[in-house]
């Protein structure tokens, strides 16, 4: 998370790295500062205004918090949000979910099929996707779609490792996997408001590989998401790892890594978290499971 000393850094004039480096382009450095500064204090002060959980994720979350929530309950709340209980329905007969073939057509089955869990990511997933069509990415369309798919590939990897290769809960993975980048949002979204960044992308491109995960922790953590979670955002990006992976961390930043090996994602911008290695045995999990992380894909679409 941001907090008061990553702000300082920031106002003492490092750790953005922009891509030329400031006693090369003092202009850059100025670019960076000024554009950091902000974002800093609004996290520091919990200032976010950014709509990326809309109200069917949050009324969804609240109701999830409740112990004693049951299916009928659960399922007035999401049959009020007609685009979440359309994708609800969708990934109850996707191939993962659904291998028997026996189609559901009714939002309370379509519950019980998938999980309260599931219905978490679901939500999450029409939220993420709103962001990435609202207005204030319309400057960044191409950059919001390509972090949006990227997210989309992380989560059903994400899904598919932790089901495969550990005891975690697999809908969580993939929850974690569809926000793991929410920080990248929240820079474009907030960038859109500088001109100087809109004409100097590659500079904007380095503040948000640099800066991305402690900001989608920051926006995690005010949401009261459980500390593995917003752990796995802010390391996701190091390349740290074990495999077999044995907690969240390990198993978003194997997806992170595949996705960008598997999808030729290699142009998305990033900090230095390495590649996996070619013989990597997550290549032929992901080759046995294609159908599968192919329908959650398109799912959550």
């Amino acid at each position: 998370m941001l907090d008061r000393r990553d702000v300082d850094q920031v106002n003492n004039g490092w750790g953005a790295q922009p891509a030329t480096p400031p006693e090369a382009d003092p202009a850059a450095g100025q670019r960076a500062f000024r554009f950091l500064q902000e974002i800093a204090t609004d996290l520091s002060a919990e200032a976010i205004t950014f709509p990326t959980f809309i109200d069917a994720t949050v009324r969804v979350h609240t109701a999830l918090r409740d112990p004693n929530m049951d299916v009928d309950r659960l399922a007035k709340v999401v049959a009020g949000e007609p685009l979440l209980a359309t994708r609800l329905v969708r990934m109850a007969n996707s191939a993962a979910l659904n291998p028997g073939g026996r189609a559901v057509a009714d939002v309370r089955t379509a519950v019980m099929r998938v999980g309260f869990n599931a219905v978490r990511s679901t939500a999450a997933a029409v939220a993420v996707q709103q962001v990435h069509a609202s207005k204030e990415l319309a400057t960044f369309q191409m950059e919001s779609k390509r972090v949006w798919w990227h997210s989309l590939n992380v989560a059903a990897i994400a899904y598919v490792l932790a089901k495969a290769l550990t005891k975690l809960n697999a809908d969580e993975a993939l929850f974690a996997g569809l926000v793991h980048d929410i920080g990248r949002f929240y820079l474009l979204s907030r960038a859109a408001k500088y001109p100087e960044l809109v004409d100097h992308r590659d500079e904007l491109e380095a503040i948000i590989a640099e800066w991305h995960p402690s900001i989608g922790q920051a926006i995690l953590q005010g949401l009261d998401l459980p500390e593995e979670l917003t752990n796995a955002v802010a390391e996701h990006e190091l390349g740290n790892y074990r495999f077999p992976p044995r907690n969240l961390t390990d198993v978003v930043t194997l997806a992170n890594l595949a996705a960008r090996a598997r999808d030729g994602e290699k142009d998305m911008p990033t900090a230095g978290c390495g590649d996996l290695p070619a013989d990597s045995p997550v290549f032929q999990l992901l080759t046995d499971a294609a159908n599968e992380v192919q329908s959650l894909v398109e799912a959550l679409r």
